[in-house]
């Protein structure tokens, strides 16, 4: 081997080291997470079972059957697919006008749009809470989802434009001249284009709402109506943390978020297909 060979192989191996690295200190916390919940509560404490010799569903049986769990979960559910859609809907209909008509001050609406997420959400916690009393709001999945679409609501809305105003308006105006009207030819030409764009601000705004707790842990009081995110302080105690139950919930309230990624992954892969074809 030459020189520049064995340059070029020493440069391979360190990216591939380095690959490696950041992928077990990406997955490994995930997988330690996972691995305690299946074990018993010596075997948290056991510095030799940091890999279980024998796997227990003691935990499972618990968060799923003796406590509050299952309603948890419903409740964030709820509460970020509802957000989810209302997002979604209302970014794509603000968008579409923002890119394709022509109106005044159009810039400085997107502009002040965008500014409302310069405030951190400490800073208006006060704010939405003399607001959500006065509308009777406090303690409701309501207030709740109208809160997240607040900081949800103006990124969806700024990508989504952004997405529409890179799809080239000769393509709606071709389906105009073929007899479509303009509602035809955004359903039958926009969307299906800005689909893999559309599914990531899907993504986005479901798990903004399903990983939020700061407001979910200050507006919501009844016991039953938390989400997940706030229910699993149940397991953390005053003294005690029940580290194997704890872990089960978090293992549990991934489940979702995975899942939906996987969905629109395949989704995203078959919606970059369908565009390019049509475009």
């Amino acid at each position: 081997m030459t020189g520049k060979q064995i340059k070029k192989s020493i440069e391979v191996l360190i990216i591939y080291i380095f690959l490696i690295l950041m992928v077990l200190i990406s997955v490994g916390p995930f997988v330690y997470v996972v691995l305690t919940a299946f074990k018993t509560q010596e075997q948290i404490y056991d510095p030799s079972q940091i890999i279980p010799t024998y796997v227990s569903f003691d935990n499972f049986v618990k968060v799923l059957f003796h406590s509050n769990f299952i309603r948890y979960f419903i409740n964030s559910f709820f509460v970020s697919a509802v957000t989810t859609g209302i997002c979604v809907v209302l970014s794509v209909m603000a968008s579409y006008a923002l890119s394709r008509y022509e109106i005044i001050g159009a810039d400085k609406i997107k502009m002040s749009i965008l500014m409302t997420r310069m405030f951190p959400g400490v800073l208006l916690c006060i704010p939405f809470y003399i607001i959500m009393k006065q509308l009777n709001l406090i303690d409701t999945h309501s207030g709740l989802i109208l809160l997240y679409c607040s900081f949800t609501l103006p990124f969806a809305i700024w990508r989504t434009n952004a997405l529409f105003s890179g799809i080239p308006w000769e393509l709606e105006e071709s389906a105009r001249i073929d007899g479509c009207s303009r509602l035809g030819a955004f359903f039958h030409v926009i969307i299906p284009v800005a689909r893999p764009g559309l599914f990531v601000n899907m993504l986005f705004c479901f798990m903004s709402a399903w990983e939020e707790y700061m407001y979910a842990s200050i507006f919501i009081n009844t016991p039953l109506k938390k989400t997940i995110q706030v229910g699993m302080k149940d397991f953390v105690g005053q003294y005690t943390i029940e580290w194997g139950l704890l872990m089960t919930a978090v293992t549990l309230s991934l489940i979702p978020v995975i899942l939906f990624f996987a969905m629109v992954q395949n989704n995203l892969v078959g919606g970059l297909a369908e565009g390019s074809v049509k475009g």
